[in-house]
């Protein structure tokens, strides 16, 4: 069994840039790969890059039918241009970690949404956000040891 744990966290706000994703695992995932790079370039284009205890996040949406995947950084002071902004609502969270390579991490949710989440008293919300994976420091692409946070909007 996978660990877990349950969190609370406020309100919080990022900036970031999104793009439509399909209903299919591996289309979305060279998707969100292109899209981190083109993410990645627009931060340095913008003067945004993180350096030190960086953290980005990567919200997977549903609006009108359709999904989103946004990319995004906490937000400074301004919005450039290009960049949207967001609130993100304060929830109770179910978080997970994918451990290895980015291209298992389908694994990893199925696990949480087939064999974690109906073994609690927690119920995921769907409102906006279905999830968001959170990156630091312990991110690398390719590596077995990379982390990658999972957090699960849920209610009791």
């Amino acid at each position: 069994m996978m660990n877990y744990s349950i969190k609370e966290l406020n309100a919080f706000s990022v900036i970031g840039q999104e793009i439509e994703v399909t209903k299919h695992q591996k289309k979305n995932i060279q998707i969100s790969t292109q899209f981190w790079r083109k993410f990645n370039s627009n931060l340095k284009k913008s003067h945004l890059s993180q350096s030190g205890n960086w953290v980005k996040y990567a919200f997977m949406e549903r609006r009108n039918g359709k999904l989103y995947y946004f990319c995004s950084i906490p937000k400074k002071t301004i919005t450039p241009e290009g960049f949207l902004y967001k609130e993100i609502p304060s929830y109770k969270y179910l978080v997970a970690q994918h451990i290895g390579a980015m291209d298992k991490i389908y694994e990893t949710y199925r696990k949480i949404y087939q064999e974690i989440i109906p073994s609690t008293p927690y119920t995921p919300i769907k409102d906006v956000i279905l999830h968001f994976e959170k990156y630091d420091h312990r991110f690398h692409w390719k590596r077995d040891n990379s982390v990658i946070e999972i957090w699960i909007p849920i209610q009791d």
